[in-house]
């Protein structure tokens, strides 16, 4: 099957942005589990600007993994992700060149977009600071003291930003706890999920403990945590007294062998044909680009 991906048009195609007011939630966002797609909704998490270069290099073989492509030649042989995928909607530049894209989580599902038909990929945002209008997109983070700066993601379908009031900012917290807000609805509606863990800090522990103790009470809440990822993903994937409590908390080794067959174990993947373009989406994997 030869595609263009839709993100590759300016406008016809570009992210619809909503925004939702402390408990105001957005009813236009919520249709996107709507759309005519299978019923499993995938949540990535992870490490951003303080993940390590070394650390970074992995991301790669997740979106592999997902996309169902071999990595001797990029060619898509394998079942591929399906779904629903929900992550933070957002890119890292650097600020002394913007054309570099810093390597993170939120990297991996836009990279896999033009390889997974019939799956929609939408960004949850924290408004943790005012916004900032710039010529390279819509600026969500500036910090002076990092050398990066944090924009809206390009490349979604949809995103979601979220603010208390509209004076008012929110916390990275803010973000996973609408994530799991939303794939709690969907557990409701009959459909399967999983928060897959790359890297992270003490955000992403939160909403891996999370997920996990909502895994005590219901197997809806599946886990799987890269090891070898580092950080706190390394962490919890090497504390066996929380994995023995933890049922529903899988682990993988930071390989697309083991990723790729604990993802299908766990039902993300699925069998379609194979994805060719006319040309090369001109966003694909920006994982290995450090410098």
């Amino acid at each position: 099957m030869s595609k263009k991906s839709k993100f590759n048009d300016d406008f016809e195609f570009a992210p619809s942005l909503f925004i939702q007011s402390a408990w105001d939630k957005s009813q236009l966002f919520g249709m996107n589990a709507a759309r005519d797609i299978r019923h499993f909704v995938l949540r990535g998490t992870g490490g951003c600007g303080l993940m390590k270069p070394e650390d970074a290099i992995g991301l790669r073989n997740l979106e592999f993994a997902l996309s169902g492509r071999d990595l001797s030649d990029g060619k898509q042989r394998h079942q591929r992700f399906s779904g629903l995928g929900l992550f933070g909607g957002t890119r890292m530049i650097r600020r002394d060149n913007p054309k570099v894209i810093v390597p993170g989580i939120t990297e991996v599902f836009p990279a896999i977009e033009p390889w997974c038909p019939n799956s929609v990929f939408c960004g949850v945002l924290a408004k943790t600071s005012h916004l900032q209008m710039s010529p390279h997109g819509l600026v969500m983070q500036n910090n002076p003291a990092e050398d990066y700066v944090t924009i809206i993601h390009p490349n979604q379908t949809s995103c979601v930003l979220l603010q208390p009031s509209a004076d008012t900012t929110a916390t990275w917290d803010d973000e996973f706890k609408e994530c799991v807000r939303i794939v709690d609805s969907l557990r409701d509606a009959q459909w399967k999920s999983l928060l897959v863990a790359y890297n992270g800090g003490g955000v992403t522990e939160k909403e891996i403990r999370t997920w996990a103790k909502l895994g005590k009470q219901n197997p809806f809440w599946q886990v799987l945590i890269v090891n070898g990822s580092g950080r706190k993903s390394d962490e919890l994937a090497n504390d066996n007294e929380f994995l023995a409590e933890h049922p529903t908390v899988h682990v993988c080794e930071n390989n697309v062998e083991d990723m790729r067959e604990k993802l299908q174990e766990l039902g993300a993947l699925a069998p379609g044909e194979a994805v060719e373009f006319d040309e090369e989406p001109d966003f694909v994997s920006h994982s290995l680009q450090t410098n």
